[in-house]
């Protein structure tokens, strides 16, 4: 199977920037512009089209950390302020869950400890104190573009503010950057079109256009171990869901096994189930965790997740029944679900499987308005579902016989 490494990282940018524009303090595709300012300055630097494919991939992947880091905050803290957050977390803490979280991710060229050391500072006054050749060169370059876009607004370029980086750049050589990543700088800056591309960022997409593509070749079994990356970073969204997609992927292997379905199709269920709620990065952690009921409002903005997921998935070439799958989660026999509304002539085994799933799950799962259920607690609300022909009478009595311990 192809796998157009270029639409799947930027259908899990769009993802992450969801995620992480409720947490940081910048604009919204913060990691886009980071990563359009490396490849820009990787261009300079002579690196090769893999080396600015993996560049690109760090930079869109920097701050992945930041979403279980924050959860663990809002845990901790009791607070979903963002503000709160950057002034009592040890901020080292996203680093190494972001570099863990990647180790699997499909990356052309060999590096190391990229995302782990990309708050160091030239000087050796960062996270991890780090110094000079000791913080390696895709570390560097990322932390330098994450400071310029985090220091100024780059959404609205004039000249004096070109300036006033340029001599900001300057000032910090051999304090935050290294000389090399300075004089680089300076080539750059004398580019109309590289300001151009960052005030008219959302207008002209310019890192897609400068991005090298790359395709491979990937096994099922691959992109399943590949898919689990991007799990835990879901599940790591809030204290609450911290293995939800994690057993489901790890139930629907054995309801697979009990219908007796081939191995491809097997396979695709798994990872369906790994993202399924993918698009619940963008849900407001502080609808994700409350404790009473939603409010109209937060019903809506939470039922939005199908169809982020939806949205994110349909990027990528090859994978229709998986998006299909996955997106189908909250959808019911007859047509009350959601995002598309289908009924059941239109929901196939694979669909009514995850959905089905996913709702056992959710139940046996502690929740921020009430314990978890037993399993049979959780039977007997599926098998009031049944009544209301909402959910498939083979499958509950199949989640009953397998998962009965």
């Amino acid at each position: 199977m192809t796998l157009s490494l270029n639409k799947f990282l930027f259908s899990i940018s769009f993802a992450l920037d969801l995620a992480e524009s409720e947490i940081k303090c910048t604009s919204s595709k913060h990691s886009k512009r980071v990563a359009y300012i490396c490849l820009k300055m990787a261009e300079i630097l002579g690196l090769s089209a893999k080396e600015k494919f993996d560049l690109c991939s760090y930079s869109l992947l920097h701050d992945n950390g930041l979403i279980e880091s924050f959860c663990n905050f809002t845990s901790e803290y009791k607070s979903n302020r963002s503000q709160d957050y950057f002034e009592l977390i040890n901020f080292a803490e996203h680093c190494v869950i972001g570099e863990n979280n990647t180790k699997e991710f499909p990356f052309l060229t060999k590096q190391e400890n990229v995302i782990l050391y990309h708050h160091e500072n030239f000087d050796g006054s960062g996270l991890f104190g780090k110094k000079a050749d000791e913080i390696p060169l895709f570390a560097q370059l990322i932390s330098f573009a994450d400071t310029l876009d985090t220091n100024f607004d780059l959404l609205k370029i004039s000249f004096d503010k070109k300036e006033l980086i340029l001599n900001y750049v300057i000032e910090n050589e051999n304090i935050l950057f290294s000389k090399k990543i300075v004089e680089t700088f300076k080539i750059l800056s004398e580019s109309f079109l590289f300001w151009g591309d960052l005030e008219y960022f959302d207008e002209v997409n310019p890192l897609e256009k400068i991005l090298p593509n790359f395709s491979i070749e990937v096994s099922l079994e691959k992109f399943l171990s590949i898919t689990k990356i991007f799990s835990k970073i879901i599940d790591g969204k809030s204290k609450f869901t911290a293995k939800h997609s994690v057993d489901l992927e790890e139930k629907s292997l054995k309801l697979v096994e009990y219908f007796n379905l081939d191995e491809e199709t097997k396979l695709k269920i798994q990872i369906a189930s790994n993202l399924h709620d993918i698009g619940k990065l963008g849900t407001p952690n502080a609808i994700l965790d409350k404790e009473g009921s939603l409010t109209n409002q937060e019903l809506f903005e939470i039922k939005k997740h199908a169809y982020l997921t939806h949205s994110i998935l349909s990027k990528l070439e090859n994978f229709n029944d998986i998006t299909k799958w996955a997106s189908a989660h909250h959808e019911k026999l007859d047509g009350s679900g959601y995002p598309f509304g289908l009924t059941s002539n239109e929901l196939g085994l694979e669909e009514r499987i995850v959905s089905c799933l996913d709702f056992y799950q959710a139940l046996v799962e502690d929740r921020p308005y009430r314990n978890s259920m037993s399993h049979n607690d959780a039977i007997s609300i599926l098998r009031k579902n049944l009544s209301d022909y909402k959910i498939d009478i083979d499958i509950v009595n199949a989640i009953d016989i397998v998962f009965n311990d």
